[in-house]
């Protein structure tokens, strides 16, 4: 595969999803849990890569105040461009924000005390090799935390079944998600000391199959609707619609519980 043609359509893809981005919600509560773990506080510097519109960023610029430091690089340059405002309505010297392959950092080496990437490591060509510039970036002893997603939620198994009819084939991007082990072994390999994995599953909760529709594209699920014709995309959301129907709970919203893998190694 042509490396350089796959960086520009993960760019081009997140760049078309950025005006929606920040409104997804599993995002959030995975920037959150992933912050938590790594142990991010007062007075630390933090790098986040594939920084997105900033879920990770911006929560760890407040977590570490004034004192300390957040630096969010992207790929996808709208993406870096909202996370860059939503920094700077926290107001000067919270953070920077950076147009940068997660693959080939431009940063100073050992000098920040966290590094983290959420829910982002399967779109890395050479996983291996990010990991080890990541490492780079740590001082002595600093704390790597990596999130990713595990098994979905069963009860959501038409999503793909009607993908496989409605949609086109796809050409894969990035080397694909890991599991549990896939992700302990990357970093043991990467030279970390201890490392901490742990599933969780998220509860993410939609008022209606239109609300879960709209979040189709503001995130990377957009992929195969953007390559569907206009008939194509009639009739999946039509079937998607009718199916989603089975995941509707007492409460009268409709769930998705995902698993959300959480690694943290100490480096």
């Amino acid at each position: 595969m042509d490396v350089c043609a796959s960086r520009q359509r993960v760019a081009g893809l997140f760049g078309r999803a950025a005006a929606g981005y920040d409104e997804v919600g599993f995002f959030h509560q995975v920037a959150g849990r992933l912050l938590t773990l790594a142990g991010v506080r007062q007075g630390m510097r933090v790098l986040d890569v594939a920084c997105g519109t900033g879920a990770v960023l911006v929560r760890a610029a407040r977590r570490v105040g004034p004192t300390g430091m957040t630096v969010g690089v992207d790929l996808a340059e709208p993406m870096a461009a909202v996370a860059a405002r939503r920094l700077q309505r926290l107001g000067k010297g919270h953070g920077a924000v950076a147009v940068m392959d997660a693959e080939r950092l431009g940063l100073r080496d050992a000098w920040f005390d966290v590094v983290c990437c959420a829910s982002a490591i399967y779109l890395l060509d050479d996983q291996a090799a990010a990991v080890r510039g990541w490492r780079e970036a740590l001082r002595q002893g600093g704390t790597l935390a990596i999130s990713e997603f595990g098994d979905p939620d069963q009860r959501w198994g038409w999503k793909e079944e009607l993908l496989g009819r409605f949609g086109p084939p796809l050409e894969p991007l990035g080397a694909g998600h890991l599991d549990p082990r896939q992700l302990r072994r990357l970093l043991r390999s990467a030279g970390a000391g201890t490392v901490r994995v742990q599933v969780e599953r998220l509860d993410v909760v939609y008022a209606d199959a239109g609300a879960w529709w709209a979040q189709q594209w503001a995130h990377g699920e957009r992929r195969p609707l953007e390559r569907m014709d206009a008939r194509a995309l009639t009739a999946y959301r039509r079937a998607a619609s009718a199916a989603i129907e089975a995941c509707r709970e007492a409460d009268g919203a409709l769930h998705w519980r995902p698993e959300a893998i959480y690694a943290v190694a100490s480096m």
